[in-house]
């Protein structure tokens, strides 16, 4: 095997990495702007409170956890292929019937808006698990770092698009739009990607003993409990950030759709060279301890801002936070398994972290809906949970600093040269 390092500057990945973070990127070109954008369909189409948009966000939010659970669970069990390809093609029809039923009432949207969560569980963790399994430990954070550089390629698009589409053809075509990149992407998964896990033979435990394994690691359960304190911080950047900058703060469409193209297009720009950084030294829990800090910084500039280069400098601070801990926390939870239960780990991480989409969203939106002091409140109170969240993870670095050091000397998959996508296994 070559050398790490000569590895690490080549970005010698395994190909899958790539096709992963290609079909992450076209799948984000299209569905992005849904995400972004759904909030502002309650809002302007069917004139709800900040109050009941966040009640609906929560609501979704026990059928994703349990299809995280049972997607990590399923890969490791039948094989990761199937999970990781097909529901692709689920959310290109939910989403081509959003595009011709999104006036037609709030439990149509919710149903189909259901369906799209639900596949997005099943394939999320056996994504993030293949890639734990052609990468080696000391690789993972670049691997990670790779396929979000994809993905936030299409993230930078969308919402550009997102927000040319609703102000010329109307926020149905949103939708439209994303059932077709949905589409593309389930078809470059279903030519190009190849199995990396084929399943293991039943060990005899009952289906909920396997799924709840993980949970019942007490180290991984302590890092767990962080990484649900730092989700609430995440999720902020969704449906309360939203709610704020385009109905609290009025931002124009047009304006709206930049300050989150921001977000990925800095990603493209800084999520090598801060994985680079990160991986320098594995100090990797006082990284996330860095990267939460620059939540709560940046919520602070957001409440503070007075114009569009202030809310595009929060944008940016919020980024390199993001870069930060978004490929070092899966590259932690790869770490916690060999193969025949990554799968479960990522589906219980994807679950546990999906739980802070009921606290954040709920709490956002409650708090946005106070009158002139909610957002302030609710902006100074993130930078609070920021501080207690790097305390949490600086406190951890004693007790999983064996765990990740006996990571580190894990044998990796065999090496590959660095291959295009069009390349054959």
């Amino acid at each position: 095997m070559a050398n790490a390092g000569s590895r690490f500057r080549a970005l010698r990945l395994d190909r899958r990495v790539y096709v992963l973070g290609s079909a992450g990127l076209v799948r984000n070109i299209g569905r992005s702007a849904t995400f972004v954008f759904l909030p502002l369909v309650f809002a302007d189409v069917y004139h709800l409170s900040f109050l009941v948009i966040g009640l609906l966000v929560v609501a979704i939010v026990p059928l994703s956890t349990f299809s995280f659970l049972a997607g990590g669970y399923l890969s490791d069990r039948y094989g990761r292929r199937p999970f990781a390809v097909f529901p692709s093609f689920v959310s290109a029809v939910a989403m081509l019937l959003l595009w011709a039923w999104l006036d037609r009432g709030v439990p149509v949207v919710m149903a189909l808006w259901a369906v799209n969560a639900i596949t997005n569980g099943l394939s999320r963790p056996v994504q993030s698990a293949m890639i734990g399994d052609v990468t080696t430990p000391d690789l993972a954070v670049t691997a990670f770092g790779v396929q979000r550089v994809f993905t936030n390629v299409g993230f930078a698009i969308s919402p550009a698009i997102g927000g040319f589409l609703a102000a010329y053809s109307g926020l149905p075509m949103l939708f439209l739009f994303a059932a077709v990149t949905s589409a593309v992407e389930g078809g470059v998964l279903l030519v190009l990607l190849r199995e990396t896990h084929r399943g293991r033979p039943s060990s005899g435990q009952r289906a909920f003993a396997r799924l709840s394994e993980p949970f019942r690691d007490r180290s991984f359960a302590s890092l767990l409990l962080a990484l649900v304190g730092l989700a609430v911080l995440m999720n902020q950047f969704g449906t309360p950030l939203a709610l704020y900058l385009g109905s609290v703060r009025a931002i124009p469409f047009s304006e709206f759709g930049l300050i989150y193209a921001l977000n990925g297009t800095l990603v493209v720009l800084l999520q090598l060279p801060i994985s680079r950084l990160v991986e320098r030294r594995h100090l990797y829990l006082a990284w996330m301890a860095a990267g939460s800090l620059a939540y709560g910084v940046a919520f602070l500039v957001f409440d503070v801002a007075f114009g569009f280069p202030l809310f595009l400098l929060a944008m940016a601070v919020l980024t390199i936070g993001e870069d930060i801990v978004s490929p070092t926390e899966q590259s932690l939870v790869a770490r916690f398994s060999g193969p025949e239960k990554r799968g479960s780990y990522f589906g219980a991480y994807n679950a546990g972290t999906n739980i802070a989409r009921v606290v954040g969203p709920l709490v956002g939106t409650l708090l946005l809906g106070l009158g002139a002091f909610g957002p302030t409140v609710l902006w100074v109170g993130m930078f609070g949970l920021s501080i207690v969240v790097a305390f949490a993870f600086l406190g951890l670095r004693s007790d999983l600093s064996s765990r990740l050091s006996a990571a580190r000397g894990t044998p990796g998959p065999p090496p590959h040269p660095v291959l295009g996508l069009s390349g054959r296994e």
